[in-house]
């Protein structure tokens, strides 16, 4: 019986050192790797070093966006709250009262700690002095951003513990008969935001912070912390405006010499700016590629900033670079050393100084984007004189597409962005936020005209010797439709005025709505569609900055189909039709290379994508030739402004160059607001109405092939000729001083 118990029990234990046996085997053997590799890690520790992002840069390589070298004043959170004074109090009371404080009561201890906390106040006073005149901020400034660090750590740390303490009740009173109590006490530890230091001043340079570090050498709860700061060196611009060229009305108000004007926000549509960091950033960059389990030394980490809009949110992966990082061997003390590698820079296609003397031109300040004296019409004035319109202008190099200018004014600086957001987003009629440029529908109006008959020519649909009857309007039974603007107006008709029906460069002179009335309804619906589509309306052009209205070629907001009447009204840029100025100075730079089209480009490493759209070669040369009569021949409707009391002024004056162009006036819906009163009643105000104005046309030196398409729209402004014509004249003389001319 002995004998067989034993010889169990030996078996048990054989059993047991077999599973051990098999068991060390396993960990030696099968995991050894990853055991050692456990082992080495944690031998190791892991520092990134920041690195650089890309600088943003104009096409002549001026910079628009880069890091400079900043530093943060950081202090310990005690500090910031004053409780280093007394616990730096009772550390020195402990140290120089050894041997009593261990026997002594608490209120004995406190008696001693009093006279070091009157000097650990008055050392911390000091320090917080000594940073203020270091740092450059007022000591008034640094206590209130003390207060509002203090503020937001002791909200996140009440609602943490209280957190906490429901959590904590519910797991101990879970399936109990009697309730166990549990105070904040037993879970307020402190928080890491409790334990570390926070930046108290931002973004100072290398020379103060030579000053701070002296600081910081004498007092221990102070420290530096290197961060890159994104700067705007162009965000605020000067630039001389030459008045010669002005309307003569506008040069009695302000005079004929040259004019200083700071244009603020300069192109910040287009470059965009920072933001701090969100969740979605790390989740959509974290530290390990979960593809490929590959640390990435681009990921996201807190108190990184990401680009929001514009470039520095379409290039951010291009910009950012990738950090470096330190590995030191706890055990031998050994560094492997990877640097960092800076972020790529971005070049584009715009022109800066082209850009700010654009914007100045169209900041109330030039006076050629206010409400004036000879914008008055039939209609009286688009706004009370000195009423600031908004615009938006895009200037477009033909040969290549590449955009030299984008204005969308009003415009907003950083600064604003962050301080008063509210004066961006929530503006009801300027809508700075907003790039008209590429991101607001309009009604064309007339600057289509020249597409629509090549469109109808290439069609061949009509015929440039088949001349067309300018009458009233376009069925004689229908006269309360589709009427003819100068009938309106005047009480006349072009056929009166040339003794004639007209041909396709009289039309476009003219503006003749009842021949374009006919191209349209001639065309039809689907096909005055798919040109529009065929010029790019409805496809958005990816530039990569953020939103883009691609435009809208006839689909109705109703859903209902198109009929031969909107095809009539999309004859002349009306109806179920919207474009951007961008998509009207893509028109005419497609129409000036004979229909070839180049998608525009922001960005100068973009391939260009070309298509041709094989016009008919005749069709084009009349277009361009009715654009011309349109600025030079006595009836062109952008030839001249005409004052009050008959006077007629040229709107183009830029000696040395050719311009051939068209305006247009176009149909606009009402901005209103809706209100409601205590009692429940809804009202609609009319914010802003009108028309808008229209001014494209294609410029070139003297003698030369057209070289730039320009576009330029004044909202609920009325007239293209009085009041976008100026302006467009302006942009030609801004590419005249900036050499493009």
């Amino acid at each position: 019986m002995f004998v067989r118990r034993l010889l169990l029990i030996g078996g048990a234990v054989a059993v047991g050192l077999v599973a051990l046996g098999v068991q060390a085997a396993r960990l030696s053997i099968d995991q050894h790797a990853d055991h050692l590799a456990e082992a080495e890690r944690r031998l190791r520790t892991e520092r990134w070093t920041p690195t650089t992002r890309g600088a943003i840069l104009d096409r002549r390589g001026r910079i628009l966006a880069q890091d400079v070298p900043a530093f943060d004043v950081m202090v310990e959170y005690d500090a910031i709250t004053g409780d280093w004074a007394y616990t730096e109090a009772a550390r020195r009371a402990r140290v120089n009262h050894t041997e009593l404080w261990t026997s002594i009561e608490p209120h004995r201890r406190d008696a001693l700690i009093q006279p070091y906390l009157s000097e650990t106040e008055r050392e911390l006073d000091a320090m917080w002095d000594a940073i203020a005149q270091s740092s450059r901020v007022p000591r008034e400034d640094i206590d209130a951003r003390r207060r509002s660090i203090e503020a937001t750590v002791e909200r996140m740390a009440n609602a943490v513990w209280n957190h906490r303490l429901r959590e904590r009740r519910a797991a101990l009173n879970r399936d109990r008969q009697r309730t166990i109590e549990v105070t904040l006490q037993d879970v307020a530890q402190p928080l890491r935001e409790q334990q570390m230091p926070h930046a108290v001043v931002s973004g100072i340079d290398e020379r103060i912070a030579f000053e701070v570090r002296r600081i910081a050498d004498q007092h221990p709860m102070v420290s530096l912390h290197s961060s890159a700061s994104r700067a705007y060196p162009r965000e605020r611009m000067t630039v001389v405006i030459d008045r010669s060229g002005f309307p003569p009305l506008l040069r009695d108000q302000l005079g004929d010499a040259s004019e200083s004007i700071t244009v603020d926000g300069v192109a910040t549509h287009i470059i965009g700016w920072m933001r701090s960091l969100q969740r979605e950033d790390v989740l959509a960059r974290p530290r390990i590629n979960p593809e490929t389990g590959t640390i990435d030394r681009g990921h996201y980490r807190p108190g990184d900033l990401v680009g929001s809009v514009g470039v520095e949110s379409a290039s951010e992966f291009q910009l950012r670079g990738d950090r470096g990082y330190i590995i030191t061997q706890r055990d031998t003390r050994e560094q492997q050393v990877t640097e960092p590698i800076p972020g790529q820079d971005v070049e584009l296609t715009i022109d800066i100084e082209l850009q700010a003397r654009i914007q100045a031109l169209l900041s109330p300040e030039s006076g050629l984007a206010v409400v004036q004296p000879w914008h008055e019409t039939r209609q009286g004035l688009p706004a009370p004189l000195g009423t600031p319109f908004n615009t938006s202008a895009v200037v477009l190099d033909i040969p290549t597409g590449e955009i030299l200018s984008m204005v969308s004014m009003p415009s907003f600086n950083r600064a604003q962005l962050q301080d008063d957001p509210r004066s961006i987003f929530e503006d009801p009629v300027n809508s700075p936020w907003v790039n008209r440029a590429i991101s607001r529908p309009y009604m064309p109006g007339s600057i289509v005209k020249p597409v629509i008959l090549a469109a109808a020519v290439t069609e061949g649909l009509h015929r440039l010797d088949e001349p067309i009857v300018s009458g009233p309007y376009l069925f004689p039974d229908r006269p309360n439709q589709f009427r003819s603007w100068i009938y309106k107006q005047y009480g006349t008709t072009f056929n009166d005025m040339f003794g004639r029906p007209l041909y396709a460069d009289d039309a476009l002179c003219v503006s003749c709505n009842i021949y374009f009335y006919t191209l349209g309804m001639k065309l039809g619906p689907q096909r005055i569609s798919e040109w529009y589509r065929r010029f790019g309306v409805g496809t958005p052009y990816d530039l990569g900055i953020g939103h883009e209205y691609p435009g809208n070629a006839g689909v109705k907001h109703s859903g209902e189909r198109l009929y031969l009447g909107d095809a009539i009204l999309m004859g002349i840029g009306q109806g179920p039709i919207a474009i951007t100025p961008l998509h009207a100075a893509d028109f005419y730079a497609t129409l000036a290379r004979g229909g070839q089209r180049i998608i525009p480009r922001l960005f100068r490493h973009a391939p260009p994508h070309a298509t041709d759209l094989r016009l008919d070669p005749e069709s084009v040369d009349v277009a361009i030739k009715g654009l011309e009569r349109a600025v030079k021949d006595e009836w062109g409707t952008g030839r001249h402004i005409t004052y009050p009391g008959g006077r007629r002024v040229l709107i183009f004056n830029v000696p040395g160059v050719d311009v051939v162009g068209k305006t247009g006036t176009a149909t606009a819906s009402p901005i209103v607001a809706t209100e409601t009163d205590d009692a429940g009643n809804t009202t609609t105000r009319v914010l802003r109405s009108g028309d808008h104005a229209w001014f494209v046309l294609l410029v070139g030196r003297e003698g030369q092939a057209p070289r730039y398409a320009i576009s330029v729209v004044v909202e609920f402004a009325g007239s293209g000729g009085r009041v976008a014509g100026p302006i467009a004249n302006e942009i030609i003389r801004a590419l005249v001083t900036e050499g493009y001319l």
